[in-house]
C-alpha cells in the first residue's frame, strides 16, 4: 500500500512538470513569433534570443533577385549600316585598368550579330524622363522595327566607335569591343571605354555628373523607378557604426518616395557652410507656387535673402531664427494685399501661404536640402523687424523667414503620430 502511494505521488509529480514545461515553451512559442513594433531597449537580451530579430530567410530558389539593374540601351549598326538600339540590364563595369564595360546578350537578340560584326557598341544612360523610349525599346526587335524612327530619337555616329549612340540620352559611353565570353544562355561582351559624353545641362560647375539633375532610371521586379535620394556620402556614414546590435524595421518604408518625404521632414536648424544654387532655391519656390489657394487669388510674394549683412541683421531681431546666420540663403514668404483682395480680412492669405510654406519645406528635404519656419506674422515686433530689413512695401507682409541650406544631420525627424488626436464618427 504504502508502495502504491509512492508511485501514485511520484505519477502526479512528473504530470505536473510535464503540463510546466509544456506551458513554458508553449508561452515562449508565442513570444518568439511576436515582431516587436518599437526599438528594443536592452539589445544586450535582445542578442540573447535570435528570434526577435526579422532576418528569418525563406529559400525562393533561383530567381533574378538582384537590386537595383540598370536600365540602359545599347547602340549598334548592322551589317548594312542601319542603326539600333536594345534595351538591357545585364549590363555593369568590368574593370577599372582600361575601364571596361560588360554587356550581355542572348544570341537571338538583333544586337548580338550587330556587335560581333562592328566589333563596338554604345552605353546610353537615360534619364527617368526617357522611360517610356527604354521599355518601347525593349519590347521590340530591331528585326521587325526600325527604333529610331518609330520612338523618333535621333541616332549619331560614334565619334571614335563604329556605333551609334542616341542624341536624346545625357550620357553616352563609346565602347570597343575587347572579348567574350560565353557564359549558357548570354555572351558576354567586353567594351573597352573609348570616350564618355555627357549633355552639360547635367554637369555641375567642376564639370561632374550632378547625378539629382540626370535622375538616372532604374530596373527592379520588371518596373522602372528614379533613382531616389541621397541617403549618405561616401565615408560619411562610417561615424554611425557603434557596434550595437541592428533590429531592422521595415514598417518605417513607405509606399511612395511622397509619403517618405513627409514623414522625413524636420525643422532643420543646424547647416553647414555649403552654397545652395540659385536652380535649389527656383526648385523650392516652385513648389511653393504649386501649393492650394482661396479661389486661385495666388496671394503670394517671395523674398529670396543672399545678402550677409541682412541675414545676420535677421537673426539678431528675431528671437527663434538665430540659425540665420549659418545659411547664406532665406525665403521670406509674404502675403500680397493687393493680390488677396476682399478676401484678406478673412485671412486666407494667411492659409494659401501657409500651404505654400509646407510645400516649400519638404521640396526642401526631398533635394537633401533643410530648412525650417520660423515665424513673423503674426507678432507686430517680427513683422516690423522683417518689414524694415527688407524694405518691403506696406502691402507686403511677412509671414514668415525660412533660412536654406544643407543639413549637418544633428537634426531628426519627430514621430508626431497620436492616435488618441483622431476622433472617428
Amino acid at each position: 500500500m504504502q508502495k502504491s502511494k509512492f508511485l501514485n505521488l511520484v505519477l502526479a509529480l512528473a504530470v505536473l512538470v510535464l503540463t510546466i514545461l509544456l506551458t513554458t515553451k508553449e508561452n515562449g512559442s508565442n513570444k518568439h513569433k511576436t515582431t516587436p513594433a518599437v526599438k528594443i531597449e536592452n539589445a544586450q537580451l535582445a542578442v540573447l534570443d535570435s528570434a526577435w530579430f526579422p532576418f528569418n530567410k525563406k529559400s525562393l530558389g533561383v530567381r533574378k533577385e538582384l537590386y537595383p539593374q540598370p536600365a540602359l540601351v545599347i547602340g549598334t549598326y548592322d551589317k548594312e549600316g542601319k542603326p539600333n538600339m536594345m534595351t538591357a540590364a545585364w549590363v555593369g563595369v568590368c574593370n577599372s585598368d582600361p575601364f571596361s564595360i560588360s554587356v550581355s546578350m542572348r544570341p537571338a537578340t538583333y544586337s548580338y550579330g550587330n556587335v560581333m560584326e562592328s566589333k563596338s557598341f554604345t552605353v546610353n544612360i537615360p534619364s527617368s524622363k526617357l522611360a517610356k523610349y527604354v521599355d518601347y525599346v525593349g519590347r521590340f526587335s530591331g528585326k521587325d522595327v526600325d527604333k529610331f524612327k518609330e520612338t523618333g530619337l535621333t541616332p549619331v555616329k560614334g565619334e571614335f566607335v563604329n556605333a551609334p549612340f542616341v542624341k536624346e540620352f545625357p550620357i553616352v559611353i563609346e565602347c570597343e569591343l575587347t572579348e567574350y565570353h560565353d557564359l549558357g544562355s548570354h555572351r558576354q561582351f567586353i567594351g573597352k571605354v573609348i570616350d564618355v559624353k555627357a549633355d552639360e545641362a547635367i554637369l555641375d560647375a567642376e564639370g561632374h555628373v550632378n547625378e539629382k539633375l540626370l535622375n538616372p532610371l532604374i530596373y527592379a521586379g520588371g518596373n522602372y523607378y528614379e533613382t531616389g535620394r541621397l541617403i549618405a556620402k561616401t565615408g560619411e556614414a562610417l561615424k554611425d557604426i557603434d557596434g550595437e546590435p541592428f533590429v531592422a524595421n521595415y514598417s518605417e518604408r513607405y509606399e511612395n518616395e511622397t509619403l517618405e518625404v513627409i514623414h522625413n521632414r524636420k525643422s532643420v536648424r543646424h547647416f553647414t557652410n555649403r552654397p545652395v544654387s540659385k536652380e535649389q532655391i527656383e526648385t523650392l519656390l516652385k513648389a511653393g507656387m504649386a501649393a492650394p489657394t482661396a479661389v486661385n487669388r495666388q496671394p503670394w510674394v517671395f523674398y529670396v535673402v543672399t545678402k550677409r549683412e541682412t541675414l545676420d541683421a535677421l537673426s539678431e531681431q528675431l528671437p527663434y531664427a538665430k540659425m540665420l546666420s549659418q545659411t547664406q540663403v532665406a525665403i521670406v514668404v509674404c502675403g500680397d494685399m493687393e493680390k488677396a483682395g476682399n478676401l484678406k480680412d478673412e485671412g486666407y492669405w494667411v492659409h494659401d501661404c501657409a500651404a505654400a510654406t509646407e510645400n516649400i519645406l519638404l521640396a526642401a528635404e526631398s533635394i537633401g536640402l533643410g530648412a525650417v519656419w520660423t515665424a513673423s506674422y503674426p507678432y507686430d515686433d517680427r513683422t516690423k523687424a522683417v518689414k524694415k530689413e527688407l524694405n518691403l512695401p506696406e502691402k507686403h507682409i511677412p509671414l514668415n523667414v525660412i533660412p536654406v541650406g544643407y543639413p549637418t544631420g544633428e537634426d531628426v525627424p519627430k514621430n508626431k503620430w497620436k492616435a488618441e488626436n483622431v476622433i472617428w464618427q
